[in-house]
C-alpha cells in the first residue's frame, strides 16, 4: 500500500509538473505573440509620425506658396487699379482739346510695345 500511494503521489506530482509546464510554455507563447504585436504597433506609429511630419511639411510649402501667390496678386492688384487710373486719366487727356498732333502721337506711345523711341510731333 506505501507503493502504491508513493506510485501515485510520484504520478500527481508528475501531471501537475506537465500541467504547470504546459501552462508556462502557453504563457511564454502568448508573451512572445504580444510582443511581436507591441513591435509591430510601434513601427506602425513611428510610420504615422513620418506621415504626419511629411504632411507638415507639405502644407508649410503650401501655405508658403499660397502666401508668395496672395501677394503677387496684392500687386497685380494695386499695379491694375494704378494702370486704370493711369488709363483713366490718359483717356480723359487724349478726349480733351488738345492738338490732333499731340494727341497722335501720345497714342502712338502707348502702342509702342518694344520700347523704341517715337519721335516728338514735329521732330524728325
Amino acid at each position: 500500500m506505501g507503493w502504491a500511494l508513493g506510485g501515485l503521489a510520484l504520478v500527481s506530482a508528475y501531471l501537475y509538473w506537465q500541467h504547470v509546464t504546459s501552462q508556462r510554455d502557453a504563457y511564454q507563447a502568448e508573451a512572445e505573440r504580444q510582443q511581436a504585436r507591441a513591435e509591430i504597433l510601434q513601427e506602425h506609429q513611428q510610420w504615422q509620425r513620418l506621415q504626419i511630419e511629411t504632411l507638415n511639411a507639405a502644407m508649410a510649402e503650401r501655405d508658403r506658396t499660397l502666401n508668395i501667390i496672395a501677394d503677387d496678386m496684392r500687386a497685380s492688384s494695386v499695379a491694375l487699379e494704378r494702370l486704370g487710373e493711369t488709363n483713366a486719366e490718359a483717356g480723359e487727356w487724349l478726349d480733351s482739346d488738345r492738338p490732333s498732333v499731340i494727341t497722335d502721337w501720345v497714342r502712338e506711345l502707348q502702342r509702342s510695345a518694344d520700347g523704341d523711341a517715337v519721335s516728338p510731333p514735329g521732330g524728325s
